[in-house]
């Protein structure tokens, strides 16, 4: 196929002889295949298996798209038709890149990938603080599900990382006025939050408390509110919290490993 998009369809009819089923690439890949892309590649619609020129070029090595990652800037072309490796054959299917020119199998089944991203926003909501009986004094916050997040800053001056501590529940009151600041015997997590948030007071430090009562989810590059009502959701965020943590340099969780 001739034209701006004619180097895609040689790309995708080399991946073809090769009896590729399913072909990923990323939209700079592409670009530098046709010499640029449009602004307009930025939205699903352009990549609609239609008769516009780009979707011919496809079309006319036997692919169609399967899925476009908007967020990540990739999409995947499926190979259909008369000639397509049989289903029994799916196995074999590689995905071809440009600019590695590696290939490398993949599952066959379409929904054996996990694809998924976590946005949320913390919000201040208060510090903790010492009453004048020495306990904790926690600030109103909503039974409501939801995230919380302790940050205790350095109280050495030659210490330079701070302390954090992030975690969900089913509902922020009880877990940080009620458990946190009223543990029972058998609550091994609350005691030790509670000595730790006592321990860091007493020593003349701060504990700043923010939470999130929402979050955004995105499946296969499409954005969901995250139902944190379920505990699998909620450990969720929490764990996309954490691995966001881990990567200042200036911040240490305390969470239990």
């Amino acid at each position: 196929m001739a034209g701006k998009y004619g180097p895609l369809t040689a790309h995708l009819a080399a991946a073809a002889g090769r009896r590729c089923n399913l072909v990923e690439l990323t939209f700079d890949e592409i670009a530098r295949l046709v010499g640029g892309l449009p602004p307009s590649s930025t939205q699903r619609q352009w990549w609609a298996n239609t008769g516009h020129p780009q979707a011919r070029a496809w079309m006319a090595a036997d692919y169609k798209v399967q899925q476009v990652y908007l967020d990540r800037g990739r999409v995947r072309f499926e190979r259909g038709g008369r000639n397509a490796v049989p289903p029994d054959r799916r196995a074999r299917a590689l995905i071809v890149e440009p600019s590695t020119a590696t290939e490398r199998p993949v599952r066959p089944e379409a929904d054996s990938e996990v694809d998924v991203r976590v946005v949320l926003s913390w919000r201040h909501s208060g510090t903790v603080v010492l009453d004048s009986a020495s306990r904790l004094s926690i600030p109103d916050l909503p039974a409501a599900p939801g995230l919380y997040r302790l940050s205790l800053p350095a109280t050495m001056p030659d210490a330079s990382r701070r302390r954090i501590y992030i975690g969900e529940t089913s509902s922020l009151s009880r877990r940080l006025a009620g458990n946190y600041r009223h543990p029972g015997p058998t609550q091994r997590t609350s005691l030790r939050i509670n000595a730790l948030l006592h321990g860091h007071l007493s020593q003349g430090g701060a504990v700043h408390l923010a939470t999130a009562l929402t979050a955004t989810v995105y499946r296969a590059g499409r954005p969901q509110p995250l139902d944190l009502t379920v505990k699998a959701c909620r450990l969720l965020a929490e764990n996309a919290a954490l691995v966001a943590v881990h990567a200042c340099e200036d911040w240490e969780t305390i969470n239990l490993p």
